[in-house]
């Protein structure tokens, strides 16, 4: 079984609303918004993603963030390693022999 952390949730629902209207930026207020994630949250972990390669971010008053590629091509994994770093998957120690 896999746990994601609550931030990485956030990160994904954050996503899908990019995702959901790529044609325009977004700010992060918008988002906070749209997604009802404090503006802080929003602000901090597009902050994560946009130093993973998630999202582009445009400064000014214009500006915004989007998603940097097609959304099929963001996959869990690089969510996860950008929210929570590098992960392996590794034996369950309980399993019977």
């Amino acid at each position: 079984m896999l746990r994601i952390g609550k931030l990485t949730d956030y990160a994904t629902v954050i996503l899908a609303t990019l995702a959901a209207d790529r044609s325009r930026l977004q700010t992060a207020g918008s988002l906070s918004e749209r997604t009802h994630i404090a503006a802080p949250t929003v602000a901090k972990l597009l902050k994560q993603m946009h130093r993973a390669g998630l999202v582009n971010s445009a400064r000014g008053t214009r500006g915004g963030y989007q998603l940097a590629r097609d959304p099929e091509t963001i996959s869990a994994a690089a969510i996860l390693d950008a929210l929570e770093g590098p992960f392996a998957l590794t034996d369950c120690s309980g399993r019977q022999r």
